[in-house]
């Protein structure tokens, strides 16, 4: 997929898996699309990439309130879920990967995304999951 612009408004409850799909995708074309793509089919992009993040983020969330611990296998399972989700934007090396790891934390517009409705410190057990992901999995 290729971004063009970025489009959508903030939603309610009912609409924060399309919100969250649209705000991180923007305005996105699937590769290999000569011509244009329907609105539905971007809202419909938008819907399955949102809810995909919120059930990923459902499961960290549940993971790291239980006190598992993030070099876990069943975290590094949900966070390598969370690395082939990623590839929806782009295809991220290890150095990348850690480099997102860090913006989760220390960039509070994400932060903020992670932690909506999720236990607070959510987003630096990320971070150290991913840390712990990029250098078994990433060159």
């Amino acid at each position: 997929m290729q971004p063009d612009k970025v489009f959508g408004n903030p939603g309610l409850e009912q609409a924060e898996a399309v919100e969250d799909g649209t705000a991180l995708i923007g305005n996105m074309t699937p590769a290999g699309v000569d011509g244009p793509i329907t609105p539905q089919q971007r809202q419909a992009i938008a819907h399955k990439i949102g809810e995909d993040w919120n059930r990923i983020s459902s499961s960290i969330a549940e993971l790291f309130a239980t006190g598992v611990p993030g070099n876990d296998p069943r975290t590094q399972q949900v966070v390598g879920e969370h690395y082939r989700w990623i590839c929806h934007f782009w295809t991220p090396d290890r150095a990348s990967y850690l480099r997102l790891a860090e913006m989760y934390v220390n960039q509070p517009k994400f932060r903020r995304r992670i932690e909506r409705k999720k236990p607070k410190g959510m987003a630096a057990y990320l971070r150290e999951a991913m840390i712990t992901y990029a250098w078994a999995n990433l060159r």
